[in-house]
């Protein structure tokens, strides 16, 4: 999975990049996925919600639209509050105090669904996606940094759909402390390592990591890295 960001800043065909996350998570273990790009301030499960998805099986797909299991989706509500990475048994412990989720979660284990995994993509000026794919194996057994490698991936892809919709990239400039902490930023550093390695308080790291956050138009580190990243502010 080396190189992704690189490779789907290159791409201009939404389409083209979906294939290819997808085809890379296949080489993870995912036997089916699905990406959801949501509007401004709407939600994952809102009809206006455009849904691409590979490989599902056809009784799910049916369920998912003839009895309108996609409003009753509580998973993608569930990781943006609890996430960004959910899998399915956290999931199930983080639902275990609302009933209709419980029973949505018992409905699809019904059916032998198990083994899935969503993730929470945060999109700029708050048009946020939504993943959700199924592995082979159980995800609790995998190695350490797996899910959140292909986490990175699907966000990168989230981002250049989105810019891609918008016709182009936006003009941004980073003063040379912002670019500074946005480079520790991407090396996996917190706060308060940042703090210490450029001498200054950790209050001082959140300021600018809120104006780097505005600039990028983006509200999480995986994003702004990545953004950065594209538009050759930062290097890694």
């Amino acid at each position: 999975m080396q190189n992704f960001s690189a490779h789907i800043a290159r791409m201009s065909d939404c389409e083209a990049i979906l294939e290819y996350v997808y085809a890379t998570c296949r080489e993870e273990g995912a036997v089916w996925f699905s990406y959801h790009f949501t509007s401004a301030f709407d939600s994952q499960t809102s009809k206006r919600t455009a849904i691409w998805a590979r490989d599902y099986p056809l009784e799910y797909q049916k369920l998912y639209v003839t009895e309108d299991w996609r409003s009753q989706d509580p998973v993608p509500r569930l990781t943006f509050k609890h996430g960004p990475i959910m899998t399915w048994s956290r999931a199930r412990q983080c639902a275990r105090d609302e009933r209709q989720a419980r029973d949505f979660l018992a409905r699809l284990e019904g059916l032998g669904i198990d083994n899935w995994v969503s993730f929470a993509l945060y999109g700029p000026r708050n048009r946020d996606g939504y993943t959700s794919m199924r592995f082979s194996e159980d995800p609790d057994t995998f190695d350490e940094g797996r899910l959140q490698s292909i986490h990175a991936l699907l966000t990168a892809a989230h981002f250049q759909i989105c810019t891609i919709m918008d016709g182009g990239s936006a003009s941004v400039t980073l003063s040379e402390r912002e670019r500074e902490v946005l480079e520790w930023m991407g090396r996996g550093k917190s706060s308060s390592d940042i703090a210490i390695i450029l001498a200054i308080s950790p209050e001082t790291v959140r300021t600018y990591t809120r104006r780097i956050y505005e600039k990028l138009q983006t509200n999480d580190r995986v994003t702004a890295t990545v953004r950065a990243l594209k538009l050759g502010l930062v290097d890694l």
